[in-house]
């Protein structure tokens, strides 16, 4: 997929990985929650995510694309299929073994994990886990690009979507590619949106 701006969105290549995985921990190091559940917003705490969104990209299943600019990885978006896309407990723990050094981190993961697992309904559907910006490239579009390659993806197939987010904006974003809010809940005092998207007929 390439689009005016020359950003081309493809699949990731094993040599990909760790470019990837430096670019998830940048992204969402920046968001309240996220540097919350890492220990703090240092780059102790950046390694912290770098090392589960590294399990999470090469163990995990779903497809993984990247947006590029040129050679550069500017956005990530895991995608992956019901009833794939939340995890046993015993396998979160081997996924996120390398961390295991950090046992708050680990803590804080696997409850926030089991309260999605909680709300992420119970019928086929398609999943965003997780969509990260490089944090320089954020507010040009990036993230819709990503959000148009999943919806036309989806649609294709037949099928709805759902995600969830700890960021009011986007919330915003999300319901302009057709999403709708189905629940909220606060965890560890931030709030959580929990959103659906029906399947759009493209014929």
């Amino acid at each position: 997929m390439e689009n005016n701006n020359n950003i081309n969105i493809e699949d990731i290549k094993p040599d990909e990985y760790k470019e990837a995985a430096i670019l998830l921990s940048k992204a969402f190091i920046g968001t309240p929650f996220s540097a919350y559940v890492a220990g703090g917003a240092d780059e102790k705490a950046r390694r912290n995510l770098e090392t589960g969104f590294m399990g999470m990209i090469k163990n995990k299943p779903g497809r993984v694309v990247v947006a590029k600019d040129g050679k550069q990885i500017v956005g990530v978006m895991r995608m992956v299929q019901w009833p794939q896309c939340q995890n046993s407990i015993p396998r979160g723990l081997e996924l996120l073994f390398p961390m295991i050094f950090a046992r708050k981190v680990i803590l804080r993961v696997l409850k926030f994990r089991s309260i999605w697992r909680k709300h992420d309904p119970q019928k086929p559907h398609w999943h965003i886990d997780p969509l990260g910006v490089l944090p320089e490239r954020q507010g040009q579009g990036i993230g819709s690009l990503l959000l148009t390659y999943f919806c036309e993806h989806v649609d294709k197939l037949g099928m709805p979507a759902y995600h969830e987010t700890d960021v009011e904006a986007n919330v915003r974003l999300y319901k302009r590619f057709g999403y709708e809010v189905i629940d909220e809940e606060r965890i560890f005092s931030f709030n959580h949106w929990f959103m659906w998207r029906a399947y759009k007929d493209i014929k």
